[in-house]
């Protein structure tokens, strides 16, 4: 994924293409908030509540728009399948600086694990699980090899309404921890 594309998909307005086999059953709300926690290592904690939008993009790829107060920017995901990973990636947007993410779903147990590289230096290691009305994940940011901070997330649907194909707990890529305050 580039730079270019990553914008291309993500300023897409959606469309109603059916989804690939492979995101039918990754749970995903067109509209949900998203209540997270951040304690850094030095003892400060952030917490915010952020609305989150979802959208599908010709099938094969799932856009997350979080409007988030803390870094006073909307950050978005986007999740598609990989076929020569055999897994899920995940791309996110901080401003110039894009990410990338590999994850895995059970979707027997309902749970996901990733990980993901992003910023010199930063390596993040995640646990989650879903279901039709919630999402959680516990996330640990590494800088140089150093825990730097957990991050615990729950997204739940705005509205009450089924879960739609695409979201792996609805995960907050883009939040990086060097812009703590």
């Amino acid at each position: 994924m580039t730079y270019e594309l990553f914008s291309r998909i993500a300023n897409n307005p959606g469309d109603s293409r059916p989804l690939v086999q492979k995101l039918v059953g990754v749970p995903f709300w067109k509209e949900a908030v998203c209540s997270n926690y951040m304690k850094y290592q030095d003892g400060r904690v952030v917490t915010e509540e952020c609305s989150v939008t979802a959208k599908t993009i010709q099938g094969k790829y799932i856009v997350f728009t979080m409007d988030s107060q803390y870094y006073r920017q909307p950050m978005h995901g986007i999740l598609s399948y990989d076929e020569k990973a055999l897994a899920y990636k995940q791309w996110a947007l901080f401003g110039t600086n894009l990410t990338e993410e590999t994850v895995v779903i059970d979707f027997e147990k309902k749970i996901t694990a990733s990980t993901g590289r992003y910023e010199p230096g930063f390596m993040e290691i995640a646990v989650g699980a879903f279901s039709d009305k919630e999402s959680s994940e516990h996330a640990l940011a590494y800088k140089d090899g150093t825990l730097f901070l957990t991050r615990d997330s729950k997204t739940r649907p705005i509205t009450r309404q089924t879960s739609e194909p695409g979201n792996t707990a609805n995960r907050n890529r883009g939040i990086h921890p060097e812009k703590a305050p």
